[in-house]
């Protein structure tokens, strides 16, 4: 007991805090740069669009609305569940073919407490895998209906502190605008090892939602009547991220890959998955990396998460597969935290903490996840498909949003891939039939993988070499790095195609991740369009995207990290033109490396 007493031990805990102090002191000053400084930044832009024109979605709508909740009879834990405070009673959910293959590992016996274990903690719950309760609190519209239909889940978080009402600000927005949003009860799997209980979380959302459809049928339940079965969507955060990204996956096949012989009822009508800083990898559907092929898809990122703080969502928007009637999303944002997506985790679940001046705040996170979230879902349920401009240029719904730095991405199905930059390993080739690349003038040029984040640990340097080689974006690109004094200039070119814009995915990162001032600074350069008749365009990248340098944030324990979030950029042209090529003419910048993704053809008419 001595030595962790008097005055032995108080020198040691005074030497640690004042370490930590100087190396938060050094790092904050070198590294990152207050959320307020964004006004400034975009306050040098030479060019803004026009508003979009379009009302608020993150102000509430016309509707009142009303909740209830829905359980399973047996929640010994869970007395918010009591019978006399459930509208509607629902049946167990058998999901132990999810946990019989798993053996009790000594470390659980051991060491874990009783909720934390490979399976579902029966002596703890009151039941086990076999006997799952069905719980959750509904929001709807106080209307006529039908509405379409919403399921959103929580993720990994304190099993003893209940996750689903910390959504409620979003259901009721959401049930405001017309929409059933029901967020529900996974807090028993919960503390399960490894994220191993990922795909009973998928499989327990789709149960919820033929659940919701059943009560639509259901006269002596508040959704009677009210549930538009065409029109279901489904939503998470954390390890509910993914598994709301494998939920419909596992509708699509209408079975469990890992075991054929788990069947998911009838395929549900998904249009759409939501994603608030998800996980990737710790389930994947037959060890492969899938998307659902036939839902609209958006996810949200911030760089002051400390618990997923990589962002694996890219991973999702990246894949292959995307069908034609169908687009992908997503919104990187400095500042926004992993727990502020829910307001009752706001005190917890930030593993490396950011200064408070690093990060928005939680009302101004919630704003910001109402107004993109129904943005989002106004275009995907086709209530009002004109939002569509806000995900394609966020910069026109700026007034919608808390100003800070935002990089966000947009995939279109009906897109023609011109270079993509994954077919070999040759940087002249690109992806169209009979295109070609060409540089010159460049200091470096390569494809690669395009990595998650950049990190500099200040006890093992190392690991962000690490990181960049395994935390990637699931993605190839083209790396260029400028030289001291010429102007780059990247070239892409072949057989006309007929265009109605061109479309890309660009970003620059610092090659010095601790450096204070690259990020302050909108970039820009030349983007030459050639045509068939030898007709050329110049466009300039300031006026098409607010592009930074992306900036870094510090986190303890780190020197700085700097995501690689890259901001999708779009060229409309006045008319359709046979498009022969393009070219990017880079000014000499050797402090960035600049890189460039998923250069695509807009077909004509592409405003849906």
């Amino acid at each position: 007991m001595g030595i962790f007493s008097g005055r032995l031990y108080q020198p040691r805990r005074i030497l640690v805090v004042v370490v930590v102090a100087m190396t938060v002191a050094a790092v904050t000053a070198c590294s990152s740069f207050p959320v307020s400084h964004a006004e400034r930044i975009y306050d040098s832009a030479p060019y803004w669009p026009a508003a979009s024109g379009l009302p608020d979605p993150g102000k509430a709508g016309p509707y009142s609305a009303l909740n209830y909740l829905y359980a399973g009879a047996h929640n010994p834990r869970r007395p918010d569940y009591r019978a006399s405070s459930v509208a509607v009673r629902t049946a167990t959910v058998d999901l132990s073919a999810f946990f019989t293959d798993r053996p009790v590992r000594l470390v659980d016996n051991l060491i874990r407490p009783a909720q934390y274990h490979d399976r579902i903690a029966e002596r703890y719950w009151g039941f086990d895998a076999s006997t799952i309760p069905m719980n959750a609190t509904v929001w709807y519209p106080d209307g006529p209906g039908p509405f379409p239909v919403v399921v959103a889940v929580h993720g990994n978080h304190d099993p003893y502190k209940n996750s689903e009402f910390g959504y409620d600000y979003l259901g009721e927005h959401l049930a405001s605008h017309g929409m059933i949003f029901a967020s529900i009860d996974q807090n028993f799997l919960n503390g399960i090892t490894d994220g191993r209980e990922n795909d009973a979380r998928a499989a327990l959302m789709l149960h919820h939602l033929h659940e919701l459809v059943r009560q639509g049928r259901d006269s002596s339940t508040p959704l009677y009547g009210l549930v538009d079965e065409s029109r279901l969507a489904l939503m998470g955060h954390s390890r509910g991220g993914e598994a709301a990204v494998n939920a419909a996956i596992f509708n699509e096949l209408g079975i469990l890959p890992d075991n054929a012989a788990v069947r998911f009822g009838p395929r549900l009508s998904i249009r759409s998955v939501i994603a608030f800083a998800p996980i990737e990898g710790q389930y994947r559907p037959a060890q492969r990396a899938l998307m659902a092929e036939s839902a609209d898809f958006l996810y949200l990122h911030g760089s002051a998460d400390g618990d997923v703080d990589v962002d694996f969502a890219s991973r999702f928007l990246n894949r292959p597969g995307l069908s034609e009637n169908n687009f992908r999303s997503g919104f990187w944002v400095y500042g926004a935290n992993h727990a502020y997506y829910n307001s009752d985790w706001v005190d917890g679940v930030n593993e490396f903490p950011v200064p408070a001046e690093f990060r928005l705040t939680p009302e101004e996170q919630q704003r910001l996840t109402r107004a993109v979230v129904n943005a989002f879902l106004h275009v995907s349920f086709e209530i009002e498909p004109r939002y569509r401009v806000f995900l394609e240029d966020w910069r026109t719904g700026r007034d919608w949003l808390p100003t800070t730095v935002y990089a966000t991405r947009y995939r279109d199905g009906r897109d023609t891939t011109l270079a993509d930059f994954s077919e070999d390993a040759d940087p002249r080739t690109a992806t169209a039939p009979g295109w070609q690349i060409s540089a010159r003038d460049f200091a470096l040029w390569r494809e690669g993988k395009l990595p998650g984040i950049a990190t500099g640990y200040f006890f093992a340097p190392e690991i962000s070499d690490r990181d960049k080689q395994f935390l990637h974006q699931d993605s190839h690109v083209v790396f260029l790095r400028g030289s001291e004094t010429l102007t780059g200039e990247y070239r892409v070119s072949g057989p006309a195609v007929p265009a109605g814009g061109v479309r890309f995915d660009i970003g620059a990162h610092p090659l010095n991740t601790a450096s204070a001032d690259t990020a302050e600074r909108l970039l820009d350069f030349e983007i030459v369009i050639e045509s068939e008749t030898g007709e050329t365009r110049s466009y300039r990248l300031a006026e098409l995207g607010s592009l930074t340098p992306t900036p870094a944030t510090f986190h303890l324990l780190r020197w700085s990290s700097r995501y690689y979030a890259p901001q999708t950029v779009q060229v409309r042209f006045p008319e359709q033109m046979n498009l022969t090529g393009l070219t990017f003419r880079i000014p000499a910048q050797p402090d960035l490396e600049w890189f460039i993704d998923r250069i695509v053809v807009i077909p004509e008419g592409a405003n849906r």
